[in-house]
C-alpha cells in the first residue's frame, strides 16, 4: 500500500466494515476488531491534524507576502519622500546613494558605441556608431579576406 494515503484509508475502511460485519469477535494478525478501529482513527487523527497545519502554514504564508508587499510599499514611499524633498535632499543627495540609488548626476547617458574589429586580413567587421540603441546600427559590409 506504500503512501498511498487515499487507498489505505479506503482500504482500511473496507477490512473493518467486513471484519465487523462477519467476524466481530474474532481477532486477527494480533488483533481485534477494537485495536484495528482504534489505529484507523489515529491514522485519521493525524491526517486531520496535518490538514489543519497545511492550512495554518498556507495562511502563513499569505501573512508573510502581505506584510512583505506593505513593507514594499513604505519603502517606495520613503524613497519617493527623499526624492521630493529638494530642498533638504532630493534625488541627487547622498542619503538617496545610502539607499541604494544612483543619483541623477552619476546615472549613464545610455549611450552605447560600437567597436571597430579589425581581421587579420586588413578588413573591419564593424564600425562606430553614433546611435543611443545598437540594435538599430547598420554595420557595414566586411570585405571579403583575400585567400
Amino acid at each position: 500500500m506504500g503512501n498511498n494515503r487515499k487507498q489505505t484509508k479506503s482500504k482500511a475502511n473496507a477490512i473493518a466494515v467486513a471484519w465487523t460485519n462477519l467476524a466481530k469477535d474474532d481477532s486477527f494478525g494480533g488483533y481485534t476488531l477494537v485495536q484495528f478501529q482504534q489505529l484507523q482513527a489515529d491514522a485519521q487523527g493525524k491526517s486531520a491534524n496535518l490538514a489543519a497545519l497545511d492550512a495554518g502554514y498556507t495562511d502563513a504564508l499569505m501573512q508573510r507576502d502581505a506584510a512583505h508587499n506593505a513593507l514594499n510599499e513604505a519603502m517606495l514611499n520613503v524613497v519617493d519622500g527623499v526624492k521630493g524633498d529638494t530642498a533638504k535632499y532630493g534625488a541627487n543627495s547622498s542619503l538617496y546613494k545610502a539607499m541604494g540609488y544612483v543619483p541623477r548626476d552619476e546615472r549613464a547617458s545610455g549611450l552605447t558605441r560600437k567597436t571597430t574589429v579589425t581581421v587579420n586580413s586588413g578588413s573591419t567587421i564593424g564600425t562606430a556608431t553614433g546611435t543611443a540603441n545598437p540594435t538599430t546600427a547598420v554595420p557595414t559590409a566586411a570585405t571579403p579576406a583575400a585567400a
